[in-house]
Order: C-alpha cells, then sequence, then structure tokens
C-alpha cells in the first residue's frame, strides 16, 4: 500500500519521505484536474525519490496509460464522427491499442458508421432517382400536354394518344410515389443509426459509473480519477443530447417524406381522373366519327339539292360537335400542365 501524508503516524525520520509521497500525489492530481477539465496532453511527471516507493512508480505508470487510451479514444470517436457528419464514411475509428469496453464501443462506431454510408448512399441514389423520375414525367406529360393542344385541329388522331399517355403518367406517378417511399425507409435506417449511437453514449456513462465507483473504493488516491470519470460521464451525456437533436431532424425528415407521399397520391388520383376522361374522350370521338361520315356521305351520293343541303347541315352539326370536344381538351391540357408543374415543384424540392 502506498503511504501517503497523514493516513498514518511516521516516525521522526520518515518527513522526507512523506514529502516525497506528498509531492507525487499532487502531481498525479494536478494531471486528473486537468483530465477533468479537458485536457488530455497532460502527463504525471516524474517525481524524485518516487522510485524508492513501487507502488508510486506504478501508479503514475498505470494513470498514464488510461489518460493515453482516453485520450486516443475521444480523438478518434470525434475525428470518426465529424467525419461522417461531413458525408466523409471512409474515416474508420482505428481499433489499435483499444482494449476492453473501449474496443467495444469503437467497433459499435465503426458499424454505425458503415450503416449511416450505406443509409446516405441509398439517400443519394433515391434523390437521383426521383430527379430522374421527375424529368422523364415532365418530358412524357408536357409531351401530352403539347398533343392535347394539337388535337384541337386533329382530334380523331390525339384522343388515343392522350388515353394511352395518361395511363403512362399513371404508371409514372406510381413510380414516384414508390421513390419518395424509399427515402422515407432510409431515414428510418438512419434513425436506427442515431439509436445505435446513443445505446453508445449510454454504454459510455456506464463506464463512467462504474470508474467513478471504482474510485471510490480507492480512497484518497482514486479521488483524481473520480473527477475524470465525471468529466467522461460529462461528455457521454453532451452526446445522447446531440444524437437526440440528430433523431428529432431525422423525424422531421421522416414526417416531410410522408408528406411528399400524400402529395404524390394526390397527384396520382388527378391523373388517374385525367385517364379516365382521355379515355371517355377517345370513345366519344370514335363515335363522332362514325356519324359524322355518315352524313357525309349522304350528302354526296344523293343528287337531290334537298338531301345535299341536308348532308351538308348534318356535316356542319358533326363539325360544331368535334369543335366543341376540341376545346374541352384545350382546357384539359391547361389543367394538365397546372397539375404537372405544381407535382414537379414537389418532387424537386424534396
Amino acid at each position: 500500500m502506498i503511504a501517503l501524508p497523514g493516513r498514518e503516524k511516521r516516525n521522526a525520520a520518515e518527513p522526507p519521505d512523506a514529502a516525497v509521497v506528498g509531492e507525487a500525489v499532487a502531481e498525479m492530481l494536478r494531471v486528473c484536474r486537468l483530465g477533468a477539465a479537458g485536457d488530455f496532453e497532460a502527463r504525471v511527471r516524474h517525481v524524485p525519490g518516487s522510485e524508492e516507493h513501487p507502488e508510486l512508480v506504478e501508479l503514475r505508470h498505470e494513470l498514464n496509460r488510461m489518460i493515453d487510451r482516453m485520450d486516443a479514444f475521444v480523438r478518434e470517436a470525434a475525428a470518426s464522427l465529424r467525419a461522417a457528419s461531413e458525408g466523409r464514411f471512409h474515416r474508420q475509428f482505428l481499433l489499435e491499442g483499444m482494449p476492453g469496453s473501449f474496443r467495444t464501443s469503437a467497433e459499435a462506431i465503426n458499424r454505425a458508421r458503415a450503416t449511416m454510408a450505406e443509409s446516405a448512399a441509398r439517400a443519394a441514389s433515391a434523390g437521383q432517382t426521383r430527379l430522374r423520375l421527375a424529368d422523364e414525367f415532365e418530358s412524357t406529360v408536357m409531351s401530352v400536354a403539347e398533343q392535347v393542344a394539337a388535337a384541337s385541329t386533329e382530334l380523331s388522331t390525339s384522343a388515343a394518344s392522350l388515353a394511352a399517355s395518361a395511363s403512362a403518367s399513371v404508371r409514372e406517378a406510381e413510380s414516384a410515389k414508390e421513390a419518395v417511399g424509399l427515402m422515407e425507409d432510409s431515414s428510418k435506417e438512419i434513425q436506427q443509426v442515431v439509436t445505435l449511437i446513443s445505446q453508445v453514449a449510454g454504454q459510455t456513462r456506464l463506464l463512467s459509473l462504474n470508474a467513478t465507483i471504482e474510485a471510490a473504493r480507492a480512497g484518497e488516491a482514486g479521488r483524481g480519477f473520480a473527477v475524470v470519470a465525471s468529466e467522461v460521464k460529462q461528455l457521454a451525456t453532451q452526446t445522447a443530447d446531440a444524437t437526440g437533436q440528430i433523431a428529432h431532424q431525422v423525424a422531421s425528415a421522416q414526417s416531410a417524406a410522408r408528406e411528399g407521399i400524400d402529395v404524390i397520391e394526390t397527384i396520382g388520383r388527378t391523373v388517374r381522373d385525367m385517364d379516365t376522361l382521355a379515355r371517355a374522350i377517345a370513345a366519344a370521338v370514335d363515335g363522332g366519327s362514325g356519324s359524322g361520315g355518315t352524313g357525309q356521305g349522304d350528302g354526296i351520293g344523293q343528287g337531290d339539292g334537298v338531301r345535299r343541303r341536308r348532308g351538308a347541315g348534318e356535316g356542319h352539326a358533326a363539325g360544331d360537335g368535334r369543335g366543341a370536344d376540341a376545346r374541352g381538351l384545350a382546357r384539359t391540357a391547361e389543367l394538365l400542365r397546372s397539375e404537372v408543374s405544381h407535382f414537379l415543384a414537389v418532387m424537386r424540392e424534396g
């Protein structure tokens, strides 16, 4: 056992030895206080005469080694998490020299980093897919709108194309919904990563609690170590608070993704309604074309002037019907452009 000043009575010849022990303990307390203040650069220096006390020498070495490992753990954890927060997921936590719980926590951080990298890659891929779908959807639907506008003069040929393109728009809307759903799944995976980091912080806090208990058992010699353990507990608490904030942000992202799905579903219903309308127009155009042809045949095939005028009148009525259909298609084209513009704005904003 280390003989500390005041712990037991000494003979008159022992004060120099007690002074050495006191100076060594004071040096250890100095380093512990610096460590508690967040300074892991300081180390316990050799006190002349302390080599006569093997316990003091061993305590100095072990305390310095403990600070070395804590310093390395904090630096590596900070570097790895900072790199991950900046999107540089290649920076791993170096496990060399990390025994026991230090190594376990470091491996957990590396696993979390790998999961974050995968989630970020999937999120980036989903974002690119969303933009690609938006471009394709814009190209498809705007092309449909132009075709519908041109159908004012060529109603019979454009109606069938409108119906087919509207069906394609329904499929594109479903694809967009799946892409946003993938983004929501990625947010859930990021939430799991944040939960894992929070668990690591909890383990660190538990380690600091155990260290505090061991320091209390060590009595006066472990008081400085108790201060360091308290600082580690505080750092773990700050980490837990930070992960809580990240979890809140991820929850907000998930909420935004769900709102995006609702918007896409609304647009999908609108596009499906337009698909139904396009099919109805196509059916009406087919029927109108048949009746128009009959009227014109009557006008041309009869020599009687009355029948000729009657046929011309029927053809004119059919032409008026096509004009009304064309005006309806023009209004539908404007509605389509408006809905698509709103839909693409939502898609590109994410």
